[in-house]
């Protein structure tokens, strides 16, 4: 597997709002790249921060990590917002079953602080779909491969935590079992449901860019005599447009669009 190119589609049949970001089939090194296993993690963003504040990190990576730094990001709202096709650093040192290294494992990031934050049950049942979805994609029908950071790394990491998660691996993949075998208080949404929801999502999304494109317009104007500043803009916008190009691409080729 040199790219998974499979992942936003194995999101949807598994009842997730699904929303690819602009390149995310290119995000990763494919070289070496072949997961067998799905790590769990939580952001550790503030919890009066918004819906998916993480997202530009997981993207771009910190400036002591390089981008990107998961597969798929989970808003708060249970959003799922794929980042990458390819290896991810998000793992790091240690292991899981024989599994070791960034190119054996997809990671997903939760949108949650980890010190106090409840775990609501939407997102809790949108992280185990989420974590089903991928061990599916990947051939697998057990829960066995997928597990906590805390699990893979258990000197260095203690994500996910909070009120609402469970204490116990074996708990949580307990609950993602249940996912792959579709049992439980599980309902997942009819096609024609949730096409529509991530059309709608899809359209916010286009609708938030096109105002952040506006203000970028409007600061080059002020800017207009700052030759280095001007130069930063033009980047900036170029890079704009062209992710809404991108998503608008998306939208318009949406089955009914």
């Amino acid at each position: 597997m040199s790219r998974a190119l499979w992942i936003p589609d194995a999101l949807a049949d598994h009842g997730l709002h699904v929303i690819r970001q602009a390149n995310w089939d290119l995000r990763g090194d494919p070289d070496g790249f072949n997961p067998h296993g799905v790590v769990c993690h939580h952001t550790a963003s503030n919890a009066t921060a918004g819906n998916a504040p993480s997202l530009g990190i997981c993207i771009n990576g910190r400036p002591d990590l390089p981008g990107p730094l998961c597969h798929v990001l989970l808003a708060r709202d249970a959003t799922a917002y794929v980042i990458a096709s390819g290896r991810a650093n998000h793992a790091g040192a240690g292991g899981w079953r024989g599994l070791s290294g960034n190119s054996s494992v997809l990671g997903i990031e939760v949108e949650n602080n980890g010190v106090g934050e409840p775990w609501t049950d939407q997102l809790l049942d949108a992280f185990a779909r989420c974590c089903a979805a991928l061990l599916e994609g990947m051939g697998d029908d057990t829960a066995d491969y997928c597990c906590l950071h805390r699990e893979w790394a258990p000197t260095r990491k203690p994500d996910p935590a909070g009120p609402g998660f469970p204490q116990d691996g074996n708990a949580w993949r307990a609950r993602v079992q249940a996912a792959l075998d579709n049992t439980g208080d599980l309902t997942i949404m009819d096609a024609d449901t949730r096409s529509y929801l991530d059309a709608h999502f899809l359209a916010q999304v286009i609708a938030t860019k096109q105002s952040e494109l506006r203000i970028q317009k409007l600061i080059k104007r002020k800017f207009a005599n700052d030759r280095e500043r001007d130069a930063g803009l033009d980047q900036s916008i170029d890079a704009l447009a062209a992710e809404i190009d991108a998503l608008q691409g998306q939208l318009t080729d949406r089955p009914g669009a």
